[in-house]
């Protein structure tokens, strides 16, 4: 059964020894979210005569530096519609000629420096699939990090490519269209720096791996309370509705125009576009709640029964 809010927020504030004022200053401070937030307000939710929004609820966890598991019901029910997109995403079969109940093993990199043929594959994904004007020195970018899944005979079946960025210090909120102008920082090298992540591609053809993607996704989420907002380069029409279907979220860029195929936005074909997404708001949708709060669980499960 999950943590009720209001017992959530006494335990909180009464951990860190603060009076409801000095915790509601504290929140204020924290985020311009909760900026009409006051103090009768807060004695509501704390008494439990009130309740925000879940996602609203997680956000205060997170900036209390709390797990949010607690706070979500795993039994918590999505509309059918939502379920049917999610399961469309993690579970299509996008090549026929590859059984997904192959082995397959992933690696960790914080650095592409010395590993061209890696680049060399990346490249020819970002360019000719998504069209994006991305050069070989861009994936050598310090701090840009990369999730491979290699199947049993060396051939690689996915990926996941990423860097967190300083929020405060991108213009308009955008992230560049060239990765060499990006700033990538690792999480641990301020913990109290408010991070975007900046997920630059993510895909593969089969579903396992696709769904060990998801799953770093909603664990790296739930984890680093300082991630604030995701944004992501969408390549397809059901991974762009998951995330505008599902979450707080903003359509920030577009790439490549298209006669048909792609991503379809206002009547309109994209090779991708990039989405802003909250944090909070991809944490409190019903149609993740029964992973999220075992989003480590499933991962070492998954890896274990296709290593």
């Amino acid at each position: 059964m999950p943590l009720t809010f209001a017992h959530f927020l006494e335990q909180a504030r009464k951990e860190r020894d603060l009076t409801q004022q000095e915790m509601l200053e504290l929140l204020l401070e924290a985020d311009p979210t909760l900026s009409k937030l006051d103090l009768t307000t807060f004695s509501r939710w704390e008494r439990g005569v009130t309740t925000p929004k879940l996602a609203k609820q997680l956000l205060i966890a997170r900036i209390m530096g709390a797990d949010v598991a607690p706070l979500i019901d795993p039994e918590a029910k999505a509309p059918i519609k939502k379920i049917n997109n999610f399961e469309q995403v993690r579970s299509r079969t996008l090549n026929p000629y590859s059984s997904d109940s192959n082995k397959f093993t992933t690696y960790h990199y914080e650095s592409l420096t010395d590993e061209p043929e890696l680049c060399h594959k990346l490249k020819a994904f970002h360019v000719d699939y998504l069209g994006m004007n991305i050069g070989l020195s861009d994936f050598q970018n310090r701090h840009l990090m990369l999730e491979i899944f290699v199947d049993e005979f060396g051939k690689l079946v996915g990926h996941l490519l990423y860097g967190y960025l300083e929020t405060s210090a991108l213009p308009s909120q955008c992230v560049p269209d060239k990765l060499s102008e990006c700033h990538f920082i690792l999480p641990q090298e301020d913990q109290y720096t408010n991070l975007t992540m900046y997920i630059i591609s993510a895909y593969s053809s089969l579903a396992s791996p696709r769904m060990a993607i998801i799953l770093m996704i909603l664990d790296m989420l739930r984890q680093n309370i300082n991630i604030k907002d995701l944004q992501v380069n969408c390549h397809d029409q059901e991974g762009y509705s998951l995330y505008e279907s599902n979450s707080d979220c903003e359509l920030i860029n577009k790439g490549e125009s298209l006669p048909f195929g792609g991503v379809k936005v206002y009547g309109k074909h994209f090779r991708y576009v990039r989405i802003k997404a909250n944090a909070e708001s991809i944490l409190a949708s019903k149609v993740v709640s029964d992973i999220v709060p075992f989003t480590s669980e499933y991962i070492q499960s998954l890896l274990d029964n296709h290593s």
